[in-house]
């Protein structure tokens, strides 16, 4: 038997097509399922579980150099979007 290789999972990268879909309320796996692949862990604050707890995930964007969105979840759902330079 040949052992199957674990190779790391290329990162998703954003258009301002997907963005424009991405709406507040929204929970992290509908995001990523519309981007098309899970993001970076950038932030984490409070203790999972906690109303509080607020989580960034950030995506390389396409378009101009530097391209990226930011997406921020709180209790599990988007509460905050922002992004630079999508095409």
């Amino acid at each position: 038997m040949v052992a199957e290789r674990h190779l790391p999972r290329k990162q998703a990268t954003i258009t301002k097509e997907e963005f424009d879909k991405i709406e507040n309320g929204q929970t992290y796996e509908e995001v990523s399922k519309i981007i098309g692949g899970p993001g970076e862990l950038v932030a984490e604050v409070g203790t999972k579980g906690e109303k509080s707890h607020t989580v960034g995930y950030m995506y390389k964007g396409e378009g101009s150099p530097g391209a990226n969105a930011n997406f921020a979840f709180q209790d599990g759902k988007l509460v905050t979007k922002a992004q630079f330079g999508l095409k």
